[in-house]
């Protein structure tokens, strides 16, 4: 088990269904099932229970080590390959993110997760020059990515290495903020959802873009053979390395279903919370707003 914290460790005798300990701490505070009205009071946004004692805290130090990893070596083939692996719907689905937000120009917008900057560029059109894009990211090979997209073409965008857990900005800083395949590569998501939740203005949106299993049964078969099979097979050839996209399809699948994470967010406290699908449901916009 100790050589799945290294990407250096990792052997092709890996079982990566292990991996689902990355994200079993927060099953624990939301039941399964669908997602019903009423009164979620009796669900613990904690993601661990008090018994864990100061072992949780390191527990998502490692967890945060192993994904930054992650992406330190996906780093130089994220985007191409990000492209081609979801035949270029990733642009459709950032786009359908933006012009469904609630932006307006002069907006100040905080991109948590923000990778290679792809949203961030596109939320700053949609502000305008007179709005601002804070873009995120605690992994710095991402963020040099980022910053040689931005340039001096973007002058409202900052990029800032940061984790999305502990955020340095004070209460009610931004209009709106957002999130693109991100939030599941988060060990503790509802620490995330809290403090982006602080930093966002009383009535400020929160929208998050979100890789999900198909809701068809015929589609399910042919998606997970080409999530774990084929996506793991080329990823491996251009990546250099197994893990990154071993453990891609792994953390889509052991991630909050779609009706989990709406109660999760209005446990962390948003109000108005929706949920989009797109293309058959393998990925899923959910917004929400800050009470």
């Amino acid at each position: 088990m100790k050589d799945l914290w290294s990407i250096k460790g990792l052997s092709k005798a890996t079982d990566w269904r292990n991996m689902k300990f990355i994200h079993s701490e927060k099953r624990t505070c939301l039941p399964a099932g669908s997602l019903v009205s009423g009164s979620l009071s009796d669900f613990s946004c904690s993601g661990l229970s008090s018994s864990a004692g100061s072992s949780a805290a390191m527990g998502h130090a490692k967890r945060d080590s192993f994904i930054r990893d992650i992406f330190s070596t996906a780093a130089p083939v994220i985007d191409p390959l990000t492209t081609v692996f979801s035949l270029g719907l990733c642009h459709m689905w950032r786009r359908s993110l933006v012009s469904g937000s609630d932006l307006r120009e002069g907006d100040s917008v905080l991109d948590a997760c923000t990778g290679t900057g792809e949203l961030a560029l596109l939320l700053a059109e949609k502000v305008g020059q007179n709005g601002r894009v804070t873009g995120i990211d605690f992994c710095e090979e991402m963020l040099a990515i980022a910053r040689r997209k931005v340039g001096p073409k973007f002058a409202n965008v900052s990029l800032v290495a940061a984790n999305a857990k502990d955020l340095d900005f004070a209460d009610d800083t931004f209009d709106a903020a957002t999130v693109s395949f991100g939030m599941r590569n988060i060990p503790d998501t509802a620490a995330a959802l809290k403090e982006i939740r602080r930093v966002l203005k009383p009535g400020g949106s929160f929208v998050c873009l979100e890789l999900t299993q198909p809701l068809k049964a015929w589609f399910a078969p042919l998606y997970k053979w080409y999530v774990f099979k084929v996506i793991p097979f080329v990823g491996k050839i251009f990546a250099k390395s197994a893990a990154p996209y071993s453990y891609l399809p792994v953390s889509i699948e052991t991630y909050y279903k779609p009706e989990q994470f709406m109660r999760l967010m209005v446990q962390c406290g948003y109000s108005d919370v929706s949920v989009h699908a797109l293309s058959l449901g393998i990925a899923t916009i959910y917004r929400g707003k800050k009470r």
